[in-house]
């Protein structure tokens, strides 16, 4: 990794851990480094991205800057910390000369970071890959898909001036409907000395490595328990419903063998509506915006938890600032970070509250207002005409909210509800505190506020899986002490939850999965790509194929007319099949094309294999345009 990088991410360390230092609240080491890591990564985003702005671009000189006016808003912290920090570390290695078995050893927080971090570290590894022609291959379907969306917005910040941020696959959306925050730290990485491949797969790895531990810490600081910690990790970085049902078919029909070559995913299953995927391959690694909001959702009800427990005015101050922050990384996250803490302050009515809901709705007000997709709008839906959570192709008669989760979740929402009836398995604080939790499985079940696909609710529900594994795995911790058949039990259950998801990381592990490594960019798109970026004005409108591996706006960020309907539709942008159809009127020269391309201010036009697909006419351009750029298959002309 290249010098000014690693700065970088040791930067966002050193800041996090600072500011964990000004909110007063004693944390050892471990809890320091894993929260302070991700409150880095969000303080140097959002100073970079206030620094972009004021410059007006994105460069290394911004970069560097930003991580200076990081580190200098840490300072304050710091004077505390340098006092405290020695014997922190020094406490840390007493804990872990201690037996295995004391409570108080963290050997439980390496055992568990160790092949996370492996695993994490492999899959990412492969999400981009050479193919020795300055081509690239995607070795994941998430790298192919998910990620490509990623690629143009983080290439629009570092390559393309896009001050305020605007939806680069729409010309004319001035506003960019998405939570777009761990793009723009991909961004920095990238004008720090990556690519922009490598900006994505950084950033990733970054947030990945640090997810479990904070969730691992989130438990043993919740419930005083290494083993609810431990298992929470477990249930929810494994989660699956039923699915793993099917496995045994799939042995019945093709015999153990099929462990080394998985036929299909057993978490995500459309002709089931089996659509609560496994966390890691159906959230944390595609949906980027996750690897974000999932741990500062976790840091936020620690906060929230020691803000009642102490009524420290200065924790509350800071719950709210964090809370406040959160739609720009993850807006699902946010929603219930604002939600639990505004019903908990209901609760509890302290003035204390409003030194957290002051902060938490004044930030997150303008920041959700920018990033809301174009035609947000509350829909309530019912499961007597249909579920609306209905993936293609499944008939409405198989199904009602009963049945789709329990084939989606199995047992473990009878376990969180066990959790919260059996007495004595959950602090008094937490008991309370998690009640409010199940309005987001509740409402999101009814009322839909996603303008795109139903289905996208599910994103609702993710959150509530993630702490709804605190309460499932201190079910089975309880269980599990009760005897052998409690232990058998506890074994059971966890194996219930848990296989169908083991069985779909083992399958993104796998380097050799179906048809995986598969071209993404030649080396002419890339070449292309590149020439976009290092040779046209920051400022200029392309006009492309609508597929979503186009190389130009995923390498140079360049505003584009219009992009892959899957993503802007998804953002609300309700007229791009009529962009579709105007565009494909200026590729192929036809009637009217002359007045589209003035309205849309075109400057450039793609003449590639994409577009050749979506009917481009070689002549009318080969006379209409002049050449600028030539390399195998892929031209681009400049508009006369």
């Amino acid at each position: 990794m290249k010098l000014w990088v690693a700065l970088l991410l040791a930067n966002c360390v050193l800041t996090g851990v600072g500011l964990t230092y000004l909110t007063g609240l004693r944390l050892r080491i471990e809890e320091r480094v894993a929260y302070g890591a991700v409150v880095g990564f969000m303080a140097v985003t959002l100073v970079g991205y206030a620094a972009g702005w004021a410059a007006g671009r994105l460069s290394g000189w911004v970069v560097a800057a930003a991580a200076l006016a990081s580190t200098a808003i840490s300072a304050t912290g710091w004077r505390t910390g340098v006092q405290q920090i020695g014997g922190e570390c020094r406490d840390f290695r007493h804990r872990l000369m201690r037996p295995i078995s004391h409570p108080e050893n963290p050997a439980p927080l390496l055992a568990l970071t160790a092949p996370a971090w492996a695993i994490a570290a492999w899959i990412l590894s492969r999400a981009y890959l050479p193919d020795g022609s300055g081509g690239v291959l995607a070795g994941h379907l998430s790298s192919w898909t998910d990620w490509q969306a990623h690629l143009v917005y983080a290439s629009s910040f570092a390559h393309a001036e896009n001050f305020p941020p605007e939806l680069p696959t729409a010309f004319g959306v001035d506003r960019l409907p998405y939570h777009f925050g761990i793009d723009y730290f991909a961004a920095m990485l990238d004008r720090a000395g990556l690519s922009a491949f490598g900006g994505l797969e950084v950033s990733s790895g970054y947030l990945a490595f640090a997810f479990v531990p904070v969730l691992y810490l989130t438990g043993v600081r919740l419930f005083s328990s290494r083993a609810v910690g431990a298992v929470a990790v477990l249930v929810f970085t494994l989660f699956g419903g039923l699915g793993w049902f099917r496995f045994f078919g799939d042995v019945a029909s093709g015999g153990w063998g099929v462990v080394w070559d998985l036929p299909t995913d057993y978490t995500r299953h459309h002709p089931g509506n089996i659509l609560m995927e496994n966390a890691v391959t159906g959230n944390l690694f595609p949906q980027r915006p996750t690897l974000a909001g999932f741990s500062l959702l976790l840091i936020a009800v620690v906060l929230l938890r020691e803000a009642r427990e102490s009524g420290s005015r200065r924790v509350f101050a800071a719950a709210g600032v964090m809370v406040g922050l959160m739609p720009i990384f993850h807006v699902y996250s946010f929603g219930v970070a604002l939600g639990l803490g505004l019903v908990w302050a209901v609760l509890d009515r302290r003035w204390q509250w409003l030194l957290f809901a002051i902060p938490a709705v004044a930030f997150s007000v303008p920041a959700a207002l920018w990033i809301k997709p174009l035609n947000s709008e509350i829909v309530v839906e019912t499961w007597v005409n249909g579920p609306w959570m209905q993936a293609p192709g499944y008939s409405p008669d198989h199904d009602n909210p009963l049945t789709f989760w329990w084939r989606n979740a199995g047992v473990f929402l009878l376990l969180m509800l066990a959790a919260q009836l059996w007495r004595g398995t959950l602090p008094r604080v937490v008991l309370w505190g998690s009640i409010p939790v199940w309005l987001w499985l509740i409402v999101p079940n009814f009322v839909r506020v996603d303008p795109s696909h139903p289905w996208n609710n599910t994103h609702w529900f993710v959150p509530v899986i993630l702490l709804g594994s605190l309460l499932v795995a201190a079910v089975l911790v309880r269980l599990a002490s009760i005897g052998w058949l409690g232990a058998a039990g506890a074994g059971l259950l966890f194996f219930a939850l848990t296989f169908a998801g083991a069985l779909d990381v083992w399958k993104a592990a796998d380097p050799e999965v179906d048809v995986w490594p598969y071209p993404i960019a030649s080396g002419d798109g890339v070449a292309a790509g590149e020439w976009a970026r290092d040779k046209t004005p920051p400022d200029s409108v392309f006009l492309i194929g609508f597929e979503h591996t186009h190389p130009v706006p995923a390498l140079s960020g360049r505003q584009t007319v219009v992009g892959y309907a899957g993503w802007i539709n998804d953002l609300g942008v309700t007229d791009w099949a009529v962009r579709h159809q105007q565009a494909r009127t200026m590729l192929g020269g036809l009637e009217g094309a002359e007045e589209l391309l003035d309205a849309y201010g075109v400057d450039y036009v793609v003449v590639g294999p994409i577009e050749r697909r979506a009917g481009v006419s070689e002549e009318f351009w080969a006379t209409r345009g002049a050449l600028v750029f030539a390399r195998g298959e892929y031209a681009i002309y400049g508009v006369r």
